[in-house]
Order: C-alpha cells, then sequence, then structure tokens
C-alpha cells in the first residue's frame, strides 16, 4: 500500500496464482486498519458481510497448498503477537 500525500492508496492485484491472493489479502487488511472514518469502515463492513452471506459453505474450497500458506500465516500472526482471547473473539462475533 503506497501512501501519498497523507492518503492512502489501495493496492489490487488481480489476475494473479493463489499465492498473491495472500497478497492482496494483506494489502486489503493493511488498507483496513488505516481506515480512520467509521462511516467509510461501516460501509465497507456492510458490504463484505453481504458478500459472505452469498457464498455458500461449498463454495468455499482450499488446496492443499492455500492450507499451508494459510496455516503459515497464522504461526506468523501469532508470533507477531496479532492475537485476540477468547473473551475479545466472543464480543466481535456478536457482530457478525
Amino acid at each position: 500500500m503506497a501512501s501519498e500525500g497523507g492518503k492512502r492508496k489501495f493496492c489490487i492485484f488481480t489476475g494473479m496464482k493463489s499465492s498473491t491472493l495472500q497478497l492482496r489479502k494483506i494489502s486489503l487488511i493493511e488498507y483496513l486498519l488505516g481506515i480512520q472514518d467509521e462511516k467509510v469502515f461501516a460501509k465497507v463492513e456492510s458490504n463484505i458481510h453481504k458478500s459472505i452471506k452469498s457464498v455458500k459453505p461449498n463454495d468455499i474450497v482450499f488446496t492443499k497448498n492455500e492450507i499451508i500458506e494459510r496455516a503459515e500465516f497464522s504461526n506468523k500472526q501469532i508470533k507477531k503477537g496479532h492475537v485476540l482471547s477468547q473473551k475479545d473473539l466472543e464480543n466481535q462475533s456478536k457482530n457478525w
């Protein structure tokens, strides 16, 4: 993600392999973390929730490599201390 004149730019990677999907996800997460306007964040959040509701569990299929990549990414996040307590997760899930 680039910053120009104090404004954040969101980088979108398209047409790439699934490993680039992880980079796109990280870029999106960084973008979300940079949103300071509550109204903008609420709109993004609402759109994500609407999109998730339209996806059926059978549509979510991972290859072995994708599962390994997800596990490795999770382990890195844990090592960085990017974790939530069970109680915090339960509080967040009330809004899902």
